[in-house]
């Protein structure tokens, strides 16, 4: 059986999509988070400002990658072709 004439209902790409992003925003926020509050306490005094940054910036960049995965468009040097329909 070959993978290319079975059909994937959209309902599964769609949650497999939503899943990786949540994932991703929950890891990569984390470790944001873990290396501010290190950072934090060695090299910043014990400061606010690096655990706030270094978690945003693991947010900012697990939503860059939410955002490719559901419009691979915005990926350069990627052509999405449409898919034709068997007759």
């Amino acid at each position: 059986m070959s993978t290319s004439n079975t059909k994937i209902p959209s309902e599964d790409i769609l949650s497999t999509k939503w899943d990786e992003c949540i994932s991703n925003v929950i890891v990569k926020s984390g470790i944001g988070l873990s290396v501010g509050i290190i950072s934090s306490a060695l090299l910043f005094k014990k400061r606010s400002w690096p655990i706030s940054v270094s978690t945003g910036l693991g947010l900012g960049y697990a939503l860059s990658q939410c955002e490719k995965n559901f419009n691979p468009t915005l990926v350069p040097a990627v052509a999405v072709k449409a898919a034709q329909e068997k007759k």
